[in-house]
């Protein structure tokens, strides 16, 4: 037992955590339910982009002709499709082989090592298997499918590592993995506040100097392709994917005005409501239709149209906040809408999303509780996870545009919280009898605010079109 008692105290080996969550998702992702026809949508799109690297003959990275997504996620996917070919599996199995990589990445190495150096402190062997739990019970079937979200998460956080660690040749890596996890989601642009603190940190101009040429040149390796792909094909000059088609309005406009006018998006593979769950803001949609139209025409306009409705506004983007965290089903393509458990999934995710809330404002108020590294160590880190979840807060809602916020939430309950101790610390039990009550509350507000979003459930036929 003291054998065991000491495993679970200290933190592993990397070797070890890779080694079991590569485990258990290659035991649990070929028998996850999902068949090779289940590949579609997104994920098909991806899939089938690899080809466009050979598409006029021998393997080009400048062949790589689409606007709106980067090269780098199909290029990641090339491996899968050659093991496909000499293989002859489906592409499903090509992804979900990928899919169990990316997964002991991001919870083997990226989430444990990241939380380590911005708190001080490693996450010991039994914290980091209730992390590994949680991520698995809520996030497992994405996985399954060659899609960028969790790629692109892994890598963010595996450049927040590498920003943090002294020395320039890790700054040049880290520029390499954060212009990695642009290209894949560009959106995490919007993450440059927070590594840029980190680079920082450095004591004298002459390092930041030095951080700063090689985190340059680390980010060109990978946004120069990027680059040369838009000068050849859409004559526009710049390393970041354009995400519009030539002529077209740009997605994040257009998602500006889907958001407003419905407040939830999933993907559906349930058959009698193919391609899409989508869920209305029918007062959203009246103010839109009333005074703009079916659409926002430039992000002025939209500026304009918010500021003159704040509070509706503001609601708004609290709605998607709750949205974007209520999480129904742990898929991207839910096969029913309302599965065996989902019950119990839901009322653990409210519980969960409520105590990691009061442990992170509880340790950002304390700013270090119990670490061994200043606070502002910390912070970065949140600048760098939460500004991206900020900007997709206007848009039409899907649960994976909050990954990051949802697996921190995740991640301070398993690497903080002392239930018992909190429980010892209310003292009386009047106070215990209080916080119960206010638990209870909690999971009832939750669920009515998750059902009112759930009656506004309309056909696909209505969902917004690309």
């Amino acid at each position: 037992m003291a054998l065991v008692s000491d495993i679970l105290r200290t933190p592993w080996p990397v070797r070890w955590r890779l080694a079991l969550v590569l485990a258990l998702y290659a035991g649990y992702l070929p028998l996850s339910g999902y068949g090779p026809g289940d590949v579609r949508f997104d994920a098909a799109q991806y899939w089938e982009l690899s080809l466009k690297f050979t598409q006029h003959g021998p393997f080009s990275l400048l062949a790589f002709d689409e606007p709106v997504r980067g090269y780098l996620g199909p290029l990641l996917l090339m491996p899968a499709r050659l093991l496909c070919h000499f293989m002859g599996c489906s592409m499903l199995r090509g992804a979900q082989v990928l899919g169990m990589g990316w997964a002991a990445l991001l919870f083997g190495l990226a989430i444990p090592q990241l939380w380590a150096q911005a708190t001080g402190r490693g996450l010991s062997g039994g914290r980091w298997l209730v992390l590994v739990l949680l991520g698995f019970v809520f996030w497992r079937d994405y996985f399954n499918f060659p899609l960028s979200d969790m790629p692109a998460l892994t890598l963010l956080l595996l450049g927040l590592v590498a920003a943090g660690q002294p020395g320039w040749r890790w700054v040049g890596v880290a520029g390499l993995l954060l212009g990695a996890a642009i290209n894949m989601r560009p959106i995490y642009l919007a993450s440059a506040p927070g590594w840029l603190w980190l680079l920082a940190a450095a004591e004298n101009r002459q390092i930041w100097a030095r951080r700063g040429m090689a985190l340059i040149a680390g980010m060109a390796l990978v946004l120069l392709p990027q680059l040369l792909i838009n000068l050849r094909h859409f004559q526009q000059p710049t390393p970041l994917v354009l995400a519009r088609l030539p002529g077209a309005t740009p997605l994040y406009l257009r998602q500006l005005g889907w958001g407003t006018a419905f407040q939830r998006y999933e993907t559906s593979l349930i058959a009698e409501i193919p391609r899409s769950l989508v869920y209305a803001d029918s007062t959203g949609q009246q103010t839109m239709t009333r005074e703009v139209g079916p659409r926002f025409n430039s992000y002025g306009q939209y500026l304009s149209f918010a500021l003159r409705h704040p509070l509706q506004t503001t609601s708004r983007y609290l709605h998607h906040l709750f949205n974007g965290l209520d999480i129904w089903f742990p898929t991207p393509y839910p096969t029913q809408l309302h599965p065996p458990g989902q019950t119990m999934l839901r009322l653990l995710n409210y519980l969960l999303l409520g105590i990691g809330a009061i442990t992170l404002l509880t340790s950002i108020r304390k700013q270090r509780p119990a670490y061994s590294t200043p606070a502002h160590s910390v912070v970065p880190v949140l600048l760098a996870l939460l500004l991206p979840c900020l900007l997709v807060l206007p848009v039409l809602m899907e649960c994976r545009f909050l990954l990051p916020l949802h697996l921190l939430l995740l991640t301070v309950v398993a690497g903080r919280w002392q239930p018992l101790a909190g429980w010892r610390r209310l003292g009386i039990p009047g106070r215990q009898a209080a916080a119960v009550a206010l638990g209870v509350c909690w999971l009832w507000g939750c669920w009515q605010l998750s059902e009112a979003t759930a009656s506004q459930r309309r056909p696909p036929s209505e969902a917004p079109q690309e």
